[in-house]
């Protein structure tokens, strides 16, 4: 007895058997489920996909089916506006042919009832033709005088622009060269720039001379042209005058463009958003001049350009120059003054 329950208790339990198989079996209901959700929600999708083309596609029949009545309709409407058209020619025309037809009779009456009259008669209906068609024409041109009077004369337009209070510009300062009907923006502040790192760098000449003459350039078209000159210092005392030392000192500058003409035509140049008003309109009006240097016989455009510069809302000054002077500037020399 013993035995038999010693080898019972070492048999595989059929519990666990029976757990694993159950597990088993909720696992593939479970896959089961899975499957057929999502089985059915493909389905469904699918299903609302076709829906929703189906109702795409006939809202754009519907679309295309108004287009073509309204196409329709528009070539009616043209059709009988057409029709309408070519009955008032045939109209007019009928009409034209029985007026001429008419006035061929009429002539034909008159010419039979005045070859039955005298000669005198004839002449005196002739004269009298004559100043019918002379007073029409008078009547006619009547009308046309009275049409031109009451026009009235061409009205002239004067622009009146107050004279301006000149003052010396502190502020920032933007040149512009206004030569042969051409228009440049000079780039003053870069050449003074380099101006001043290629003074420094070169003052050494000054030892062994005088004064010192360099070119730099170019930026934006422009070459600068430079003197520096060698002076000395006069010091005093109970002795009198003497010798200090030695300064080097800026003497003057020109600014001399590559091309002649230099620029863009003026009227190019001021012109809506060209690439000069761009230029301008990078910088703020506040505080800021536009010093236009220029030449004999660019003032009408000078005066244009004014204007177009004053709307921008920029202060102005202007530097006329004598002809074949360049642009330049010098310890001697002055301020610009804005208007």
């Amino acid at each position: 007895m013993k035995r038999a329950e010693i080898e019972a208790d070492q048999m595989p339990g059929q519990d666990s058997f029976l757990d694993v198989i159950t597990n088993i079996v909720g696992i593939l209901i479970l896959l089961v489920l899975v499957v057929g959700l999502r089985t059915s929600h493909s389905v469904r999708s699918d299903t609302d996909e076709l829906l929703a083309d189906q109702a795409h596609s006939e809202q754009e029949f519907q679309q295309a089916y108004r287009n073509a009545l309204n196409t329709q309709r528009d070539v009616r409407n043209l059709v009988g506006r057409v029709g309408n058209a070519h009955l008032e020619t045939q109209f007019r025309e009928s009409e034209r042919a029985w007026l001429g037809t008419a006035i061929v009779e009429a002539e034909k009456e008159i010419e039979a009832r005045r070859q039955k009259l005298s000669t005198n008669d004839q002449r005196d209906f002739d004269l009298r033709h004559k100043i019918a068609l002379a007073q029409a024409k008078l009547d006619d041109l009547t009308r046309e005088q009275v049409a031109l009077i009451s026009r009235g004369p061409p009205t002239e337009s004067l622009e009146c622009q107050p004279t301006p209070v000149s003052q010396a510009v502190t502020g920032k300062e933007i040149h512009v060269l206004l030569s042969e009907d051409h228009l440049v923006v000079v780039p003053f502040d870069s050449l003074m720039e380099q101006m001043k790192s290629d003074a420094q760098a070169n003052v050494w000449r000054l030892r062994t001379q005088d004064q010192m003459q360099r070119t730099i350039g170019p930026i934006s078209g422009f070459r600068l042209k430079y003197y520096f000159v060698k002076e000395g210092l006069v010091g005093r005392n109970a002795a009198g005058d003497y010798m200090a030392g030695q300064a080097y000192k800026f003497s003057h500058c020109h600014m001399l463009p590559e091309v002649s003409p230099p620029g863009e035509p003026a009227a190019d140049a001021l012109a809506a958003n060209s690439e000069f008003v761009q230029q301008l309109q990078q910088h703020r009006p506040e505080g800021t001049t536009i010093t236009i240097w220029t030449y004999p016989g660019n003032y009408e455009r000078l005066r244009e350009m004014k204007r177009i510069i004053r709307q921008m809302g920029f202060a102005i000054a202007v530097r006329p120059l004598p002809p074949g002077m360049p642009i330049g500037a010098s310890r001697h020399g002055s301020n610009s003054l804005s208007e």
